[in-house]
């Protein structure tokens, strides 16, 4: 809770006095003389600086529950962007409950159910699954508390319409992003480490990759009858090699999941290059930044170089910058959580203001190359580094106004 400096007016203190004085110099004395010394001015109130000055709007006193499904510094940097925008504000005097799950739909259900029952005045979710968050909507609705949803996409439940707003990035663009890389590159051969094998954001990145190589006409393989592959069906089942046949202009020669986390990811893509060997494969895509960690030190491991083959990530922390200028990545995809904490508290102060806001939005990314990143390093959005991600949205540096086009709408049962 951080502390709010109130402005206290003396101007009533100050008309009493003067009246006083006035009425004094007014009176007649007996022996006044004939010039009376001037009365003395009271001192002038002090202006404070304009930091500590309170806006002209009602201050927002109000507790909210977040719950994340898990212990992931994604998820905690929303949050931490978030409370960032709060306490700057003179206008919001909000506590923030943090808690994290282990990755279980039934603390879901029982964060939101304490939450409700401690009379928070808005939940908001990292979601285990949809149809958990679709029975917590449910529970949000009766007790008469706005829910919200971040990192995650939950608009084909059908209650989605009753949640007050949510937040979450287009994955499927952010692995066309990817793939269109790639394939200009000429990469035919991937390994792709997701982050959890069948989760909404890491399937949607596969089937994104694959769709920039089915949209430009490139062939994804056929199947035992003589069907074609398409993007959806590779990216849902993920069939092994000896299922695509023909003549694919690009194969995933081999699924992992590396759970978004580095040692995870080293021991998939260890295991990926011990059987593949290291012409069994030009490129892979490790869907966030600390996989690529794991991925580079099991390269490194391997005596490969990754600057021999196509590694590619939709994440874009700072790290990955540095990783670009060295010639490390081919590419990553600026997808900051960061620019989820600012949506979040817009939505969430327009809601407490009862004013008309933008509910259901995609952040806006920015895709680079080790090629571009010195042109285009300037726009992209600090992610870990939180104090200079507020200091760009102070200065008008970066979009952060969810009115502006660059925050897309997100379809769905709204």
């Amino acid at each position: 809770m951080k502390s709010k400096k109130i402005l206290l007016i003396v101007l009533s203190i100050v008309m009493a006095i003067s009246f006083s004085l006035m009425a004094t110099a007014c009176t007649p004395k007996a022996d006044a003389p004939a010039e009376e010394p001037p009365v003395e001015e009271p001192p002038a109130a002090e202006e404070p600086p304009a930091e500590d000055q309170v806006a002209t709007g009602e201050v927002q006193q109000k507790k909210i529950g977040f719950y994340a499904d898990a212990a992931d510094s994604y998820y905690q940097l929303v949050n931490d962007a978030l409370v960032a925008l709060a306490n700057q504000d003179p206008e919001t005097e909000w506590e923030v409950e943090y808690k994290v799950g282990q990755s279980t739909a039934e603390e879901q259900i029982k964060a939101v159910e304490d939450f409700i029952t401690a009379g928070y005045d808005a939940i908001i979710v990292i979601q285990n699954n949809a149809d958990t968050t679709s029975e917590c909507i449910e529970k949000c609705k009766a007790a008469n508390i706005p829910y919200f949803g971040a990192a995650h996409y939950f608009g084909q439940v059908a209650n989605a319409g009753d949640s007050a707003g949510s937040s979450n990035f287009d994955f499927v663009a952010c692995g066309v992003a990817a793939g269109e890389d790639a394939m200009k590159k000429g990469v035919k051969k991937v390994i792709n480490i997701e982050g959890v094998l069948g989760q909404g954001s890491a399937a949607d990145q596969s089937l994104g990759f694959l769709k920039a190589y089915e949209d430009a006409g490139k062939s994804l393989g056929e199947k035992a009858d003589g069907s074609k592959w398409t993007a959806e069906e590779v990216a849902a089942k993920k069939p092994p090699v000896s299922d695509i046949k023909g003549n694919p202009d690009v194969v995933i020669v081999a699924w992992a999941s590396g759970n978004w986390m580095a040692e995870p990811a080293q021991k998939e893509m260890a295991n990926a290059i011990s059987s593949l060997g290291k012409d069994g494969w030009d490129g892979a895509y490790v869907q966030n930044n600390p996989m690529v960690e794991g991925a580079i030190a099991a390269m490194t491991d391997a005596g490969l170089t990754t600057e021999d083959y196509w590694l590619g990530s939709s994440n874009g922390r700072e790290i990955s910058w540095g990783w670009a200028k060295e010639g490390k990545i081919s590419l990553d995809v600026n997808q900051p959580p960061t620019l989820e904490g600012a949506i979040l508290y817009q939505q969430l102060k327009a809601y407490f203001g009862g004013k008309e806001y933008r509910k259901h939005l995609h952040p806006y990314i920015t895709p680079y190359t080790k090629e571009d990143i010195a042109t285009v390093e300037s726009s992209l959005v600090p992610i870990e580094d939180v104090p200079k991600f507020i200091e760009k949205v102070n200065d008008g540096s970066l979009v952060s106004d969810i009115n502006d086009p660059k925050f897309l709408e997100v379809e769905g049962n709204w």
